[in-house]
């Protein structure tokens, strides 16, 4: 319902560091365009980079990885690195692939400008970088590089790219992300947030974040934003400021956020209604507040209920996004959770299967517990975990349960039918009978 292809914005602002240097680009966003592996060794055949840099996932990491050895076959010479929250925690991982050169920690940007800008010999004086002594040597890990000042984060450089695959879900029509933040205090166990940006708030001016959605209209026609931050509304002085910038300018544009239940007031969210904002994703998690508790998520069942309600109340869509088989889950606790989806006035419900991300809290628990099964990618679609008293496929089965009776509900579809515009018809119809046919699948 809410799936999409979002725009690798990591991507795109590194290319606005390498550009300064006069550097010769191309910027693929290989699934978006239908880019597959044996059209990507031939452009890079073609092209002949010097550098190659791409994102990693932790639920397609060995597909990623194996994308050195398709740019080393296609051009020797070239120097590989990879970036993302699993190389990040585990750089090893990634070099115990010969094709991968250098793992990048942490945000990108930067680094990798340090790396084009310096000889392989130089790297033990580069901050923020992973990589081999030799081709099978010693691993060596230079210190982690400080994280950009919030005045130094460029707009991306979209114009690199083909824009035309992003479209919204529901309503079809084309979008961009801003990143008006970088960071996130908080310290929920199972997110990857931290690790990537820090725990700084690192807040760029509101006048840069609204030249880039001038920018956005003047030169794409581009109306809507997703408002990228891990947690926009964290600073609500800051939201405030963007928001009235927003009116100051008159920018007839559509947007979205996260946002945490406890960092929202009435006031906000009506001055967010008014810049434009038309859907707001809480992270709800849980309906069990022993269970919020042990994820250190700092928040109750009861700032959930209020902050849902109140967005509802003063006409912003609201999705909910739950997190299912986290530590002290039972069966009760998950019947909670849905009981807490089923009554609050949500339009779009996401239910996930709680992952043991690298880096996180709730990896280094599970690993100390044994949880994690060996036979289980670490995604969000599956869950990796068996707790003691909940197995795995309970909890994918209860997702599946949890699915079918959110949307099943006639209020549900009535809520999806109001937000859907007649573009986006086609492609919910399609995805609607692979929806089916995964929900009900036997338990």
């Amino acid at each position: 319902m809410w799936a999409t292809q979002w725009p690798p914005v990591s991507l795109a602002t590194t290319a606005a560091f390498l550009e300064r240097d006069g550097h010769q680009l191309k910027v693929m966003d290989c699934p978006a365009v239908g880019l597959d592996p044996p059209r990507l060794t031939a452009l890079t055949e073609a092209f002949q980079p010097d550098f190659v840099f791409w994102t990693t996932g932790t639920p397609t990491l060995n597909h990623d990885l194996r994308l050195a050895e398709r740019f080393k076959h296609a051009y020797p010479s070239v120097i590989t690195g990879v970036f993302g929250t699993h190389v990040t925690a585990l750089p090893e991982v990634a070099l115990k692939h010969p094709g991968v050169d250098v793992v990048i920690r942490r945000e990108p940007e930067q680094t990798i400008q340090n790396i084009c800008r310096h000889r392989r010999d130089d790297w033990g004086t580069l901050d923020g970088l992973s990589f081999r002594e030799g081709d099978f040597g010693h691993i060596h890990h230079t210190p982690d590089r400080n994280l950009l000042d919030a005045d130094a984060i460029p707009a991306p450089a979209w114009y690199h790219m083909d824009l035309s695959p992003y479209r919204l879900p529901l309503k079809g029509t084309p979008f961009l992300i801003v990143a008006p933040i970088r960071g996130c205090p908080y310290r929920c166990s199972f997110c990857t947030a931290p690790l990537y940006y820090g725990r700084r708030l690192r807040k760029r001016p509101v006048e840069w974040v609204a030249d880039e959605m001038a920018e956005g209209i003047r030169r794409y026609g581009v109306r809507d934003f997703f408002v990228w931050a891990d947690t926009f509304t964290a600073d609500r002085v800051y939201v405030k400021s963007f928001c009235r910038e927003i009116m100051a300018r008159n920018l007839k544009i559509s947007w979205t956020c996260n946002s945490r239940v406890d960092t929202v007031d009435r006031d906000t969210l009506l001055l967010m209604k008014r810049s434009g904002l038309w859907m707001i994703s809480f992270g709800l998690e849980s309906g069990d507040n022993h269970v919020l508790g042990l994820t250190q998520k700092g928040i109750t069942v009861e700032q959930s209920r209020k902050a849902v309600f109140m967005a509802h109340h003063v006409g912003i869509k609201t999705s909910g996004h739950f997190v299912l088989g986290l530590p002290g889950e039972t069966e009760e606790t998950l019947q909670k959770t849905l009981a807490l989806a089923l009554d609050l006035p949500l339009d779009i419900a996401q239910f996930y299967a709680a992952t043991p991300f690298p880096g996180t809290g709730l990896y280094d628990l599970a690993m100390k517990k044994g949880w994690i099964r060996a036979d289980s990618p670490l995604a969000q679609d599956r869950a990796g975990m068996d707790l003691p008293g909940l197995r795995s496929e309970q909890v994918d089965a209860f997702r599946r349960y949890a699915y079918k009776r959110f949307y099943g509900r006639p209020r549900a579809a009535k809520n999806i039918l109001s937000m859907m515009e007649p573009r986006a018809a086609g492609r919910l119809i399609r995805n609607l009978g692979a929806f089916i046919g995964w929900a009900g699948k036997s338990n």
